[in-house]
């Protein structure tokens, strides 16, 4: 019989084939083992830094794409680990404890051509270093427990992806202890923003102590349906210092407070806020982004917010100072001594929101609050969804408003809930809107008087002066030609030298003249 058989030269290619999948399997369980340990892997290839001593001390030269977590964890203190210009560096940043006495400055190799004092633009991005997100919504840069003197200077922090995003910055949050939260922070320089194609929830995270975020640009931080900020800070931070920055957020450009800290001593305390610039563009007003307010504080004690510019807050009240022990674990939540003056608000539904006291779970009561020489424009008027009041309030302990311009549409003081001890509301220029003075309160008292005294309202509603709801002591003027600004066309509402209104020692309203720098 004849069998017939495969050609030999048949039978001897099937092994071969076998030993190259079989090879090449190899070399992908290799490649898979190598990224896996990725740090490792990332290393190898990763361009090499060059280090030039100097009599500064070090600096570390990290081209793009380098190994920015190893040149950090080997810096010592006082080094520069200098970042390529227009260079990309990825994966989350870990800044850890290191026994640091002086900083280590991480820095775009064009650092130099930023002016120091000066606000950072968008514009000058080619000058800076990105550091982009981790992937999976992992921060950029995460500060642990302990980790200290860490200084960033014109960097661009990015997320990755459109993937959500908890955080940008995350500066500590964990720590029960407040002497463990990260300190010795600084961002100065910088460009700290979302992507349009996703959402970020926050911009900076801010649980940490001795932290100076200045001169940097912060946007885009908001969303449909979602509680998000550009800065916000609830548990550790202490002693922080937010100066000269443009800063956008949805529901709160800077928020202190919102989450319960594990006890007392890791409430926001000692915050400068200082020369910002607060703003919702207009184009989240077209997407439906949520949108509450632009500076917000439910739990934080020696808090200044000076000399700012906060604009359109096209729905809810300018400010919220509002106590709130947020998620029923911590009782001992308050707000106390709080100073806000020099400030311009330049459109909100209305002007501030104050409750002294938690009216969902126990708190303590808020005290010292002081709202003096700030200007408010246009509180509830067209585009604006509010009722137009300058002050709605409820409880608290020594509160004091005075000196401030405002335009309202809406009440002079709505008046809810418990009555407030030792409110004091004098020499303000306000708008009488249609209601005054309203709420459980009788205007024509003796107590409302030593409350509410030695302010001007003008006549911004048609109202009759049968309708006033204003306590005697005070001044009413038919309509706002008749207050005697110094020059309103051009936005200085400054009483004129000499007004009637005066006294030798001072005037009621705004002190500071008009300006555009902020």
């Amino acid at each position: 019989m004849n069998v017939v058989r495969p050609k030999e030269n048949k039978l001897g290619r099937r092994p071969r084939i076998y030993k190259l999948l079989l090879s090449a399997a190899v070399i992908c369980a290799l490649g898979g083992l190598a990224f896996a340990s990725y740090p490792w892997f990332a290393d190898v290839l990763a361009p090499k830094p060059l280090v030039v001593e100097t009599a500064a001390g070090r600096i570390i030269r990290l081209p793009s794409g380098g190994n920015l977590q190893k040149a950090i964890d080997t810096a010592r203190s006082g080094d520069v680990i200098e970042l390529e210009a227009g260079g990309v560096y990825s994966g989350r940043i870990d800044l850890t404890e290191k026994p640091l006495a002086d900083f280590v400055t991480i820095r775009s190799s064009r650092a130099a051509e930023l002016p120091e004092g000066r606000r950072l633009s968008p514009a000058q991005k080619p000058l800076l270093a990105t550091i982009r997100s981790g992937m999976l919504g992992r921060a950029a840069v995460y500060a642990s427990n302990g980790a200290h003197h860490y200084r960033f200077v014109g960097i661009e922090f990015e997320p990755s992806s459109s993937i959500y995003n908890y955080g940008l910055l995350a500066l500590g949050g964990e720590e029960t202890r407040p002497d463990r939260v990260p300190h010795d922070l600084e961002f100065d320089r910088c460009y700290i923003h979302s992507l349009p194609s996703g959402k970020t929830r926050r911009g900076v995270a801010l649980n940490s102590a001795r932290t100076v975020i200045k001169n940097s640009y912060i946007e885009g931080f908001a969303g449909k349906n979602d509680e998000s900020q550009g800065v916000c800070g609830w548990s550790g931070t202490r002693d922080v210092k937010i100066v000269n920055n443009y800063i956008e957020g949805g529901a709160e450009n800077i928020m202190f407070g919102g989450s319960d800290p594990a006890n007392a001593e890791l409430i926001p305390e000692n915050i400068e806020i200082t020369g910002n610039v607060l703003f919702k563009p207009e184009s989240w007003k077209q997407n439906g982004f949520t949108v509450k307010t632009l500076f917000e504080l439910k739990n934080a004690k020696n808090v200044k917010f000076t000399k700012n510019y906060l604009a359109n807050n096209w729905e809810g009240s300018a400010f919220r100072i509002t106590v709130r022990n947020q998620d029923g674990h911590a009782p001992f939540s308050t707000i106390e001594d709080v100073e806000i003056s020099g400030n311009i608000i330049d459109g909100a539904g209305e002007g501030i929101n104050i409750l002294g006291s938690d009216d969902t779970y126990p708190s303590q009561m808020l005290k010292r609050l002081k709202i003096t020489d700030n200007l408010f424009l246009n509180l509830g008027g067209s585009g604006f969804e509010g009722s137009g009041y300058f002050i709605q309030v409820a409880s608290g302990d020594t509160i004091t408003i005075s000196n401030n311009t405002v335009f309202n549409r809406g009440n002079i003081i709505t008046f809810y809930g418990d009555q407030p001890r030792g409110f004091l509301f004098t020499d303000n220029v306000t708008g009488h809107g249609l209601y005054g003075v309203h709420g459980p309160i009788d205007v024509k008292s003796a107590a409302a008087k030593a409350m509410i005294h030695g302010n001007i309202f003008f006549n911004n509603m048609g109202v009759g002066t049968g309708d006033l709801s204003i306590p005697a002591g005070n001044t009413f003027v038919e309509g706002v030609d008749r207050v005697g600004f110094m020059d309103a066309a051009n936005k200085d509402f400054r009483l004129k030298p000499g007004s009637k209104y005066c006294t030798p020692s001072s005037c009621p309203g705004i002190d500071f003249p008009p300006f555009t720098n902020r």
